[in-house]
């Protein structure tokens, strides 16, 4: 008999309200319910489907200190699971890390509640389940940082690009040691929260918390793994189809526009010894929609514009609208009637570009004094495009000074 999975990952509870707004009846953003309704979705699925396994490959919240509301939600889906006597497999993500320590992390309340059914990959281990459907063996890899190798001795001095091989040499020994443990007449599932040579990047590469390493899809292909289910890639897509498959849930909700094209959802997989089978499931994920119109040569540039949203409005869609004009033209532009006509979107995001002949700064926080300090310029810019992700996005910035400093120190 095959055991059923439910692969799912990078639910990323807190992610992408600033394209939400607050609900009254509930006082949440409802960006939050929709990742709240994703995941409830999961969870129904698989208890519909009486699965076996829960698999969660990693980042259930936006950062590793989670405001109650979202470990509240989380939890109460676990808790559904465990009353389903679904046993459910946390892998520990870049995400839920709290930076530089081995020890904390998000869903350490889990291990110390001691949720029946609930286990938590934060340190590389080999596991094996019975479910109603025979025994399972799984092998889990929570996200590795060289931080873990940097506070050895030995490998304190060491440039960064050393660390990062030998720590990719250390995970290939350390999955070949558990690949040589297995037992050969029961299946076997890998699950892991790392970025993988051949994979699309996606979002998440503007989301990162700290760096990222990226490791040979080669060392998961061992005869005796049939399913790899990882984590951190936003995307969904197979890296490899069989023997054995290796498969990117992708992120359960839209993050931001970045993932304006990709479906988001889980997998269903079914695993025996030697064979598996796995389909992707869409959770429906809220629409987001795009809207570029070129004004520049346009008399009537409002009809236009009108006319651009109207046609590609999909009711309850979070939407931007990118237009080109030039400086005359500001003037006919009226952004509340560009809001009422984009009122069946949940949110809408307006974004001119006004081309002209005089050259002066895109952004008015962008001055001579500013722009001395790299940082400072960056936050400037983030305040302006990107609010949601500023934060993350200047630690990872500075992150990727402090080792270009080091880097070049140890060159000295």
């Amino acid at each position: 008999m095959a055991v059923t999975l439910i692969h799912v990952s990078d639910i990323h509870f807190g992610s992408g309200e600033v394209h939400g707004k607050i609900n009254p009846a509930t006082g949440l953003n409802i960006r939050f319910e929709d990742f709240v309704a994703a995941l409830t979705k999961v969870v129904d699925y698989a208890i519909a489907n009486k699965a076996d396994v829960f698999l969660f490959s990693g980042d259930a919240y936006r950062n590793a200190s989670p405001e109650p509301i979202y470990q509240k939600f989380f939890a109460r889906e676990l808790k559904r699971l465990s009353d389903a006597a679904i046993q459910t497999i946390l892998v520990v993500g870049n995400h839920d890390q709290i930076m530089r320590s081995n020890s904390s992390h998000a869903m350490s309340v889990f291990q110390s509640l001691a949720v029946p059914g609930v286990m938590t990959i934060d340190k590389p281990m080999k596991l094996k389940l019975d479910t109603a459907n025979g025994a399972i063996q799984i092998i889990g890899l929570p996200h590795v940082t060289r931080h873990q190798l940097m506070t050895i001795e030995k490998y304190a001095n060491l440039p960064a690009a050393a660390i990062d091989r030998i720590l990719i040499e250390h995970i290939s020994d350390l999955l070949k040691g558990y690949y040589a443990d297995l037992d050969p007449s029961t299946p076997t599932v890998v699950t892991a929260h790392m970025g993988v040579d051949s994979a699309l990047s996606g979002i998440e590469q503007e989301l990162l918390i700290g760096y990222t390493l990226t490791f040979p899809a080669e060392m998961f292909v061992d005869p005796l793994v049939d399913y790899v289910a990882l984590g951190h890639i936003h995307k969904h897509q197979i890296i490899k189809a069989s023997e054995p498959a290796i498969v990117y849930a992708g992120s359960l909700e839209r993050v931001d526009f970045g993932e304006e094209k990709e479906d988001k959802g889980f997998l269903h997989v079914e695993v025996e010894r030697g064979h598996c089978r796995y389909e992707f499931h869409s959770i429906q994920p809220r629409p987001f929609v795009t809207v570029t119109v070129n004004l520049a040569d346009c008399e009537e540039p409002m009809l236009k514009l009108v006319t651009a949203i109207n046609k590609a409005m999909i009711p309850g869609c979070v939407m931007r609208v990118r237009y080109t004009l030039i400086e005359p033209q500001l003037a006919l532009i009226d952004e509340e009637k560009l809001r009422a006509a984009a009122s069946q979107a949940l949110t809408v995001r307006l974004h001119p570009e006004v081309t002209q002949t005089v050259s002066r700064a895109r952004l008015p926080g962008l001055t001579e004094s500013s722009v001395t300090s790299p940082m400072t310029a960056l936050e400037t810019y983030l305040n302006e495009v990107a609010p949601d992700r500023k934060d993350a996005l200047v630690e990872r910035a500075r992150g990727l000074m402090a080792e270009l400093s080091s880097e070049l120190l140890n060159k000295e």
